[in-house]
């Protein structure tokens, strides 16, 4: 496994550590997941682009519209229904 010295602003260090102790996770384990799912997000992103280099954008736009059409309609939740659904930490909501 490599070793990397990292340089960060102290402010945005705190604000990492912070959000690192909030999950439970040390501040390694947590800047190790933000850069695994950039990286996933980059590579999912580049696969995409390879599937749609080539696609017909017309026929890809009326597919997607009609899937669109086929969609239920519904009304937003309440923030009640938010806190409920998300449970107690969402007080703030």
């Amino acid at each position: 496994m490599a070793t990397l010295s990292l340089r960060m602003r102290d402010d945005l260090k705190r604000k990492v550590q912070s959000l690192a102790e909030h999950q439970g996770v040390s501040l390694n384990n947590f800047i190790n997941s933000i850069v695994a799912a950039s990286v996933a997000q980059e590579e999912t992103m580049q696969f995409f682009r390879g599937r749609l280099r080539d696609i017909d954008l017309a026929a890809l736009e009326k597919r997607v519209l009609k899937f669109m059409q086929q969609s239920r309609g519904g009304s937003e939740p309440t923030p009640e229904e938010l806190r409920r659904l998300m449970g107690s930490d969402t007080a703030k909501l």
